[in-house]
């Protein structure tokens, strides 16, 4: 690197005696013979030192020097000086505008002595200058201390984090931080990494702060945002910090039992998206105040973090009595409630861990309630799961799955079966649903009740979806090239393509491309997603059968209060859950319930189709019923696409028994 030394004093001959003094060193030399003439130097080369003489006509060095450090702050000053002008050199020096000051007459020596640290002091300041570029380029809150606490830098991130508003350059750090205690502090400062979670009362935020060793005796802190704990303003709920404090001292001083219950909001990012976050944290305070109103007695309820709650009660209670609590606590949410001129229905993953045998202190003893909650939101319909020591081991193994299915793509492990679904009473295909599946390296086909969460929770099943829609299109194209008999093809969206934006453009991409007869493409919706947000859900309806679409609700009976609304949806088919089929022939209730389901959607012009038909005698009976369509193994399993068209040559898949008037399958 070329070091620059830029020379400035009105009289030639202390020009050239200095240039001569510096003609044997490794310095390039430039001269000035006044401020101006060095601030117009400065603004076109690149200079790392200035020496300068202090009187000079219309600009001092003193002056000069001030100049520079506020245009050129990482320039390094020198200024020489006689005996009458120490009081302006010592103001300088005072104002960090000058590195040193060599007094009238000098040491040849000393004058390079002085340079040699000068460009040390100014390789340091490039260091600090990329130390500071770094720390504002950095993506979190981040501040520099010295060894004994004292504040170096602070970037951007921070000063609006914290809402400084001062020069805090120097400051100590329990002044920056004033939300930490001074043994926090301590525990910061020791070790080579440090973290822990704080509440900053001014502002209702919960912080993480985490602190790591740097060179030079200096400490580097981070400040995150965990999440602001009074937009709920809700006094009585305790905050995360609170409830981990309360629960420890209750564990250590009750002789009983402690049950620690941890409760996440299905789907709560789907109410911030539709809502907005202003509104969804409203309902999430309504949410809050129902349960703290429905909450057991003597239970203690607080708030984990955005939609996730968690309370704890002490007390010897059997598994029935904290079902029981928990079914009455939930109770309020078990229809749809009103809220902004919409109707939501809300649900809740929940798992529960119980002292000493699942924990015997608060981190422990909430970490497996939410391990339990995780395995019931993976489980489909278990709504509350107890904790078990294998869920840690499937846990581990879950996210070793996870991470195969990150690659299952790329490496072609996805295919797509066919189903049939069979119109009654002919026997022939109507229709057939596309279902993936996944073929692993190791571990052989991976059951969808597996993977299809994990893929839900990840974010991968938008292009899981994705793929299974394109595949099963171009498939569908190649049977009509095969002229095989028409049939409807039935494909499933999950909750997140749905609240994709671009999903209309997608579908409407796909049809054209494979010149498909849009009538001839059916999408599979669940119930519970479009009984979450019933305002939403028919805007989105009506946009895809805008695009001439058929529609289905798929899983029907489990929505919630859905009868109510069914006539407002504008679908084609109800799909009846394969739980109510099962019942058949077993309970009256089911019968009466799909009963009612068959005989409201013919009313109202609408098909019906059971799935999961495996017995002869489901099939009498939803034939005596008037269902539409049947799916299920008593027909076929899914199938490949070679074996469906061998199905659809082969029709029809039932035919009429007439001693018993009842339906059995044809031989293929």
């Amino acid at each position: 690197m070329l070091r620059r030394v830029l020379l400035v004093d009105d009289e030639a001959a202390m020009r050239s005696a200095l240039k001569r003094q510096l003609r044997a060193t490794e310095y390039e030399v430039l001269v000035a013979g006044s401020g101006k003439e060095a601030l117009d130097i400065l603004a076109a080369t690149e200079v790392q030192v200035v020496v300068s003489d202090v009187r000079m006509p219309e600009m001092t060095g003193d002056v000069l020097m001030t100049r520079i450090k506020h245009q050129y702050p990482e320039v390094v000053g020198i200024l020489l000086t006689g005996y009458a002008e120490l009081n302006a050199v010592i103001r300088v020096l005072n104002e960090g505008a000058v590195f040193r000051f060599l007094q009238k007459p000098w040491e040849p020596e000393a004058l390079l002595d002085c340079l040699h640290d000068a460009f040390v002091c100014w390789q340091e300041k490039q260091q600090v200058n990329d130390q500071h570029t770094y720390l504002e380029n950095h993506e979190h809150a981040l501040l520099e201390t010295d060894a004994e606490g004292r504040t170096l830098y602070v970037n951007q991130k921070a000063v609006r984090l914290l809402n400084i508003n001062e020069d805090i350059s120097g400051a100590p750090l329990e002044a920056v931080l004033p939300m930490l205690r001074p043994e926090q502090l301590l525990y910061l400062a020791s070790g080579e990494q440090r973290q822990l979670e704080v509440q900053d009362k001014t502002n209702g935020q919960m912080l993480r702060v985490s602190s790591q060793a740097l060179h030079s005796e200096r400490r580097m802190f981070r400040v995150e945002k965990l999440f602001e704990l009074d937009t709920l303003a809700i006094p009585e709920l305790l905050s995360r910090q609170e409830l981990l404090y309360q629960l420890d001292r209750l564990l250590l001083s009750s002789g009983e039992p402690v049950t620690a219950i941890y409760l996440d909001i299905n789907g709560f990012r789907r109410f911030n998206d539709s809502l907005g976050y202003q509104q969804a944290d409203r309902l999430l305070a309504m949410i809050a105040a129902e349960l703290l109103k429905a909450k057991p007695e003597g239970a203690s309820l607080g708030r984990m973090s955005g939609d996730e709650f968690a309370l704890f009660i002490a007390g010897g209670f059997s598994l029935a009595d904290i079902c029981g609590q928990l079914e009455a606590m939930l109770l309020p949410f078990h229809d749809l409630i009103h809220f902004a001129g919409r109707e939501l229905h809300v649900a809740f993953r929940v798992g529960y861990a119980r002292s000493p045998v699942d924990g015997q202190d608060a981190d422990e003893l909430l970490r497996n309630a939410q391990v339990a909650a995780n395995t019931a939101s993976r489980g489909g319909r278990r709504t509350v799961v107890c904790y078990q020591q294998h869920m840690n081991t499937h846990d581990s193994e879950f996210v070793s799955l996870q991470s195969d299915l990150y690659r299952s793509l790329e490496r072609d492990q996805l295919f797509v079966l066919y189903q049939p679904k069979v119109s009654m009473p002919d026997g022939r295909i109507a229709g057939a649903e596309a279902l993936i599946r996944w073929e692993h390296g190791t571990r052989g086909v991976i059951s969808p009740s597996v993977f299809i969460p994990m893929a839900e929770e990840n974010g991968l099943i938008d292009p899981i979806g994705d793929w299974v829609l394109a595949a099963a299109s171009a498939q569908k194209r190649i049977w009509e090239a095969q002229q095989v008999p028409d049939f409807v093809l039935s494909v499933n969206l999950s909750g997140r393509q749905l609240e994709d934006d671009a999903l209309l453009d997608r579908v409407r991409d796909l049809i054209q491309q494979n010149a498909l007869h849009a009538s001839q493409i059916e999408l599979e919706i669940t119930e519970t997603f479009l009984m979450q947000d019933i305002s939403h859900s028919l805007e989105l309806l009506r946009g895809l059968k805008a695009l001439g679409v058929r529609l289905a609700i798929d899983d029907f009976g489990t929505g919630y209060s859905s009868l109510n609304y069914l006539h407002q949806l504008p679908v084609d088919t109800l799909k009846i859950d394969r739980s109510f089929v099962t019942g058949l022939g077993q309970n009256h209730e089911a019968f009466e319930l799909v009963k009612n389901i068959i005989h409201l959607s013919h009313d109202m012009g609408k098909r019906v189709v059971a799935e999961g038909v495996e017995t002869r005698e489901q099939l009498d009976i939803l034939t005596g019923l008037q269902c539409d369509e049947i799916q299920g193994f008593f027909f076929s399993p899914p199938v490949s696409a070679d074996s469906f068209r061998e199905l659809l040559e082969n029709q029809p898949l039932i035919m009429l028994d007439v001693t018993t008037e009842g339906a059995v399958p044809a031989r293929i």
